[in-house]
């Protein structure tokens, strides 16, 4: 399974340490954060893959309104972290824990958007675009879906599982969709190779760089 490369800052963890819009963590929590980046960095292994479906194959999914063609992806960035997280939680050390946990979702969001990427290129190469994601759980795509797409991609092999409740394991990871079309998605502006990619505020957009 490929590898994913994933550009991380310390200051997009605050957002899952409930830090929006212009609020900023207090110095202890900062400077925790700051402390426990590099080996809370260590510990992910962000790896993900996709596959092209068919619009039968991806409504078999129970993706809402599919198209013709359906990039599906699967990216995790490994249960280390997770499993850190917990340990400090049960030792006694809850802010450490809560930090682990907000830099696995950031990196967790962060592989999504490097999957994503892959999507987009892959679309390019057909003469399509690729719209916004959307996964099991959100919107009209019932969660009951996951086990039909996590059976359309290698999530043995990517180490993912589904418990009882649906919930994949390890926690930091996403599956998602995005459907392949014909026509630039409203708000398209730029002309390089991000305009065939429906994310918003992607880190790895050119023109963010």
């Amino acid at each position: 399974m490929p590898d994913l490369s994933i550009a991380l800052k310390p200051e997009d963890a605050r957002r899952y340490l409930g830090y929006r819009g212009s609020a900023r963590p207090s110095r202890k929590v900062q400077e925790r954060l700051t402390e426990l980046w590099d080996e809370a960095c260590g510990l992910l292994r962000p790896r993900g893959e996709f596959r092209i479906l068919t619009r039968t194959e991806a409504a078999e999914t129970g993706m809402p309104s599919p198209g013709e063609s359906v990039g599906a992806g699967l990216c995790t960035v490994g249960g280390s972290l997770e499993a850190e997280s917990l340990r400090r939680s049960r030792s006694g050390v809850p802010l450490d824990a809560l930090i682990l946990d907000a830099v696995g979702s950031t990196a967790a969001e962060a592989a999504a958007d490097a999957l994503n990427a892959l999507l987009c290129a892959e679309a390019g190469k057909a003469g399509l675009f690729a719209a916004p994601r959307v996964s099991p759980g959100y919107g009209r795509w019932d969660v009951a879906c996951q086990p039909k797409l996590l059976g359309r991609l290698p999530a043995r092999e990517l180490g993912v599982s589904l418990t009882p409740g649906l919930m994949m394991e390890p926690r930091k990871s996403v599956s998602f969709a995005v459907n392949f079309v014909k026509v630039a998605p409203r708000g398209y502006g730029c002309r390089t190779r991000c305009r065939r990619c429906g994310l918003k505020n992607c880190p790895y957009s050119e023109g963010q760089k």
